[in-house]
């Protein structure tokens, strides 16, 4: 089985994932990063200073492939002020 890298970006900055995990294929990976995206959304809300959010996975043959949520916040009656 292939091993997969997953590293994580956010607003802490990067962590490169050395140890990575054997996983069968790439769609199996996309479907972890998304779930660990989602985890790191429902903290992010805690931190006004998040703003952007990745996991980029390596596994040396495909890819890098990576995932990536922006996090925007709008005041849409200022908005409308303008």
């Amino acid at each position: 089985m292939p091993r997969f890298f997953f590293d994580i970006h956010d607003s802490d900055g990067l962590f490169r994932d050395d140890a990575g995990l054997e996983l069968e294929n790439m769609d199996v990976a996309v479907g972890m990063a998304r779930r660990t995206l989602s985890d790191m959304v429902r903290d992010a809300f805690r931190d006004p200073q998040t703003t952007e959010l990745s996991v980029q996975i390596r596994d040396g043959s495909q890819g890098p492939v990576v995932l990536t949520v922006k996090l925007e916040t709008r005041d849409e009656a200022e908005d409308q002020s303008r």
